[in-house]
């Protein structure tokens, strides 16, 4: 699926939290460990959810750049992380252009930029940033560009920290007999150009681990499947309906029996579970 409107990005947050891999978030914790103000880069920070998980995981003082190509979502950060920060006890307040959020032990600045990632990656100034991160961003994009980011986080010994690529697995319960044909065409729409170039995919987490490697990272790699049961019944439909468009997109003439398979996934969408691969992925010098 390509929707990074407000809704789905609300939708999936908590699943998103629930999924995190816990042995990597010890590695990062182990990482943050001894480390004073952290200046940290999130690579298409959408509405924010990866900042409201890992500014207090990781706690102390922390800058946060977020960066995003959607004016509007760009927009929505600030009074969602007001809210947010009312919730959770913290302090919030302007400071010229970037928010401010203050709490006992913690207080983390946060400016917001637009930037398209796909050719402007190299706008970014990296000195002096001690973690680049982003969630549900690496399978969308190319080898090229890829290659690009870990060669830019290498040269400033930039530590990496990508969670939630998609895999290319797709698990229904309870199975129907065109389970796996939907799948083989959802894969075959990730490998298409997402504005990246010809997109990585399923196997993007591979490939930044091998580009990482070769630099002389030491690279760590993790599940974080999403578990959706009864009661994720919205998000369910909503990628059902997702899976049925890029399939639909990658063979036009598979009509008939997509439409067939989604009508059957509609009638037990209130019962079973789905499960959905991804995996995360850390990175340090």
């Amino acid at each position: 699926m390509d929707d990074f409107s407000a809704d789905w990005l609300d939708q999936r947050e908590s699943v998103d939290r629930a999924a995190r891999n816990p042995r990597l978030l010890r590695r990062l914790s182990g990482w943050r460990d001894g480390r004073q103000k952290l200046r940290i880069i999130d690579l298409g920070a959408g509405t924010g959810s990866n900042f409201r998980f890992l500014a207090p995981f990781l706690g102390g003082q922390q800058h946060w750049l977020l960066v995003d190509k959607d004016p509007a979502l760009l927009a929505g950060i600030s009074p969602r992380l007001q809210h947010w920060a009312a919730a959770s006890g913290l302090d919030s307040e302007r400071k010229d252009t970037d928010l401010v959020l203050r709490g006992v032990d913690a207080s983390y600045q946060v400016e917001t930029r637009q930037l398209d990632l796909t050719v402007d990656l190299a706008r970014l100034d990296l000195h002096g940033v001690d973690l680049v991160t982003a969630s549900a961003l690496l399978d969308l994009v190319s080898a090229d560009w890829c290659a690009e980011l870990a060669a830019r986080c290498h040269d400033t010994k930039t530590t990496v920290f990508i969670t939630l690529s998609y895999d290319g697995a797709i698990g229904w319960q309870p199975p129907d007999p065109d389970d796996a044909r939907v799948r083989r065409l959802v894969n075959r729409h990730q490998r298409t150009d997402k504005g990246f170039g010809p997109a990585l995919g399923p196997q993007a987490v591979a490939h930044l681990s091998s580009a990482l490697k070769r630099l002389g990272y030491r690279v760590y790699r993790g599940r974080s499947d999403w578990q959706l049961g009864p009661a994720h019944i919205g998000i369910r439909q909503a990628l059902a309906q997702g899976y049925a468009q890029a399939a639909q997109a990658i063979e036009p003439g598979t009509a008939p029996w997509l439409d067939a398979w989604l009508a059957r996934r509609h009638e037990t969408i209130r019962m079973g579970n789905l499960s959905v691969g991804h995996l995360d992925l850390f990175g340090c010098l």
